[in-house]
């Protein structure tokens, strides 16, 4: 999915352009989409790469909750938000009900800055899902055309036809996505093809030399402005279903040679390396060949005349002569998978076994070849197993989590007894192991965590290339030369770190368990891309969720902080037009500056979480002095000592500013303040001689909208608390000298010693 196309729809078109002018300034990446109407919205919804829509409500043709329906039946997903000038409890839970992403109102610049916010996160919580989508696409797609080729019955090429007729269904694009196949002359393409403007191709050769090209593309460009239209995980799955299908011919290949073995076998009876026999009726051996003879150490003279319960143990006895009578008594030809021992070892073949008739046309007895297919079956095994862990390595939370499971994967798995994951640590710059099998243990100790090209490990990492190394003494690489281990597997895991196998014996691994270890890697990937992608999401939720909050404190600090000095400007303002008396416009000039000063701090607590201080000496008294003339203080009075700190002067006024106005609050008109330095010179005290406030809700006053009740916002002394935190301070509150509110600053690290 690429880039983030915006739909914003309202009849009124001076509201639009407006919603338009402040989504261009927060998302100056979007392509925004305009309609007036909610027909010309549905039209760019199905022409246009629409993320996400933002519609108005109350609309002539058809209301935002009515279009929002109506979009969530064709597209239950796509990102809706709800932007209206009219709001009720009714409409939320309509289009909550309808399944609406969010819900706001329309207001200020501010709404503006929470629509962009919301619309970003519906955008990429969408485009993470519809990653997800595309991961299980491929999976689903790989399964499926697995399943399609190993049920086919190998007579004819009607499975390539359906593989390539699925194919473009898991596309991203599958509208008009095509694919075709070509194997040598014979082409095979999908209903409705036509040559793509986009396309990606695999090729590959079978055993039999046959050349094979597998493209898949888009009849028509999709996206235009986009260098690549297809996603990493379809060009994957490209290549493996072209792996697929080459697999599936091999085999097809093979069962054709088996077929036409009767035909040949007067020819090659003596050279073939698979292992061949002739019995009579009665299961009495009457010829085999020398590759029989060479694997199971016995010659003509010993087997002829004798039955396999001669020979072998009766439960695999027992299913030979099963196939055998088959053979007789239908006098057709059967191919069946046997379990035979050999030297005591188990073994599976492939049998292809066929009636010998006599020049009447009679069954005369059995004639079998048998080839060896024990790796084959492995592998399937194997690979089945894989498929089934799949859905606990992206059931998996955590990095650490996926890599204990792939390694107990490789163990049960691929039979890697000795196998750790080492994950990379970008701080460390190092490969960590992050788990590991008991085997390990036994034979090396904990496993080391390797730095940049000191190890092989290390090499294969950058390189990328799974690998299997013979014998590690003999490579320059090798971490540990008093090492036990004699031969090692190399499987890197892209970005996240790399699994390790070993074993004591040399040329312990073939390039078949580099194959079957890289489809584990692979799956390995995969998880943990996932892990580092929802962790990513919960990081960036979070986030959203603390400067949301933090949105939300900002609009009710201003109204309180800058109520005050509105206050003075205007009446001084009303004065001044009254009497004409200039000696009015100062105080206004003094209330102006003081609220820039106010928005200016209370922008930066916003955005950061409290402001920025710029240290100075301060005095305390000439601070609270000015402080006191900026708010209604009645009769109250003020009294300070000396007393300088280094801080802020503007913040300091502010936190005096609330300190006041709530020992006003609290104290009546006649309470007295004072301000001074704690006896210790350690900081200073803010108290009043008012009623106080209770030992018990003394841990909540500082918390955003908290109340005791005088009629204040329950803001002020959440500004307090922020601006101490900011200088450093620690702010403590308790009993005042003559029983009111006593605030005291100090040094956080004084105020944490002295606990």
């Amino acid at each position: 999915m690429n880039g983030m196309h915006l739909l914003c729809v309202d009849d009124d078109a001076d509201i639009l352009d407006l919603t338009v002018t402040f989504l261009e300034r927060k998302l100056p990446t979007a392509t925004i989409h305009t309609a007036t109407h909610v027909d010309e919205a549905r039209t760019l919804i199905e022409t246009e790469p629409i993320t996400c829509v933002v519609s108005d409500y109350e609309m002539p043709d058809q209301t935002g909750l009515a279009f929002l329906r109506a979009v969530r039946e064709d597209h239950p997903s796509l990102p809706f938000i709800l932007f209206t000038g009219q709001g009720s409890e009714s409409i939320a839970s309509d289009a909550i009900s309808a399944g609406v992403t969010d819900y706001l109102q329309k207001g200020g610049p501010e709404q503006y800055d929470r629509l962009a916010a919301r619309v970003r996160h519906a955008v990429a919580e969408y485009q993470t899902e519809h990653e997800l989508r595309e991961r299980v696409k491929e999976l689903t797609a790989i399964q499926a055309v697995s399943d399609l080729l190993a049920d086919g019955d190998g007579q004819s090429l009607a499975e390539l036809e359906q593989v390539v007729a699925s194919l473009p269904q898991s596309l991203q694009f599958p509208e008009t996505a095509v694919a075709s196949l070509v194997v040598d002359d014979d082409e095979f393409t999908s209903p409705g093809y036509e040559p793509p403007a986009r396309k990606i191709s695999a090729h590959d050769v079978t055993t039999a030399g046959n050349e094979l090209a597998l493209t898949v593309g888009y009849a028509t460009d999709p996206a235009p402005e986009s260098d690549d239209v297809f996603l990493p995980e379809e060009r994957a799955l490209l290549t493996t279903i072209l792996q697929l299908v080459t697999a599936y011919l091999d085999r097809r290949h093979v069962l054709s040679d088996l077929r036409e073995a009767d035909r040949r076998l007067t020819l090659i009876l003596e050279h073939a390396t698979a292992v061949m026999y002739l019995k009579d009726t009665d299961g009495r051996y009457v010829f085999v060949n020398a590759e029989y003879e060479r694997l199971f150490g016995l010659g003509n003279e010993e087997l002829v005349g004798r039955r396999d319960a001669d020979l072998y143990p009766a439960d695999v006895v027992e299913a030979v002569e099963a196939n055998d009578r088959r053979v007789v008594e239908t006098g057709e030809p059967i191919e069946v998978e046997e379990r035979i021992a050999v030297q005591g070892e188990d073994r599976t073949y492939l049998s292809l076994k066929v009636p010998a008739l006599n020049d009447a046309g009679d069954v005369e007895g059995v004639f079998g070849v048998s080839t060896e297919i024990t790796d084959q079956k492995k592998r399937e095994r194997q690979l089945e197993a894989l498929n089934r862990t799949i859905p606990r390595l992206l059931s998996a939370e955590t990095a650490e989590e996926v890599a204990e499971r792939g390694v107990t994967a490789a163990r049960e798995i691929l039979n890697l007894q000795a196998n750790a994951i080492h994950l990379y640590d970008a701080e460390r710059a190092a490969l960590v192991p992050a788990a590991y099998t008991d085997t390990v243990t036994e034979l090396i100790g904990e496993p080391p965590s390797f730095h940049a090209g000191e190890s092989i490990a290390w090499r294969v990492f950058d390189d990328g290339i799974a690998t299997a190394i013979d014998d590690i003494r003999t490579d320059p690489d090798i971490y540990d030369a008093e090492t036990p281990i004699r031969s090692e597997l190399h499987l890197p895991l892209g970005e996240h770190g790399i699994l390790i196998a070993g074993s004591p014996t040399p040329a312990a691994f073939d390039t078949q368990d580099v194959t079957i270890g890289e489809l584990l890697a692979a799956h390995l990937v995969t998880a943990l891309t996932q892990v580092n992608t929802k962790r990513e999401l919960r990081d960036r939720e979070a986030e959203l969720e603390a400067q949301n909050e933090r949105l939300e404190q900002f609009a009710s600090m201003v109204s309180h902080d800058l109520r005050n000095p509105i206050s003075i400007a205007r009446g001084h303002l009303d004065l001044y037009r009254e009497a004409g008396d200039e000696s009015h416009l100062e105080p206004v000039d003094t209330a102006l500056t003081r609220m820039q000063d106010l928005v200016t701090d209370l922008t930066a607590l916003a955005r950061h979480g409290m402001p920025d201080v710029d240290h100075q000496p301060v005095s305390l008294p000439d601070v609270a002095s000015d402080a006191w003339e900026l708010i209604d203080t009645r009769s109250a009075t003020l009294s300070t000592e000396p007393c300088t700190v280094t801080g802020d002067e503007s913040q300091l006024a502010a936190l005096f500013e609330n300190l006041f106005r709530n020992a006003v609050g609290h104290g009546g008109a006649d309470v007295t303040v004072r301000v001074g330095p704690l006896d210790d010179g350690a900081g200073f005290y803010v108290e009043d001689s008012g009623d106080g406030i209770p030992e018990d809700e003394r841990d909540d006053v500082f918390d955003h909208g908290y109340t005791t009740g005088y009629g204040g916002s329950g803001i002020g002394l959440t500004i307090v608390s922020r601006i101490a935190q900011a200088h450093g301070w620690a702010v403590t509150l308790t009993d005042g000298t003559d029983g009111g509110a006593r605030f005291e600053f100090r040094a956080a690290s004084d105020e944490s010693e002295s606990a």
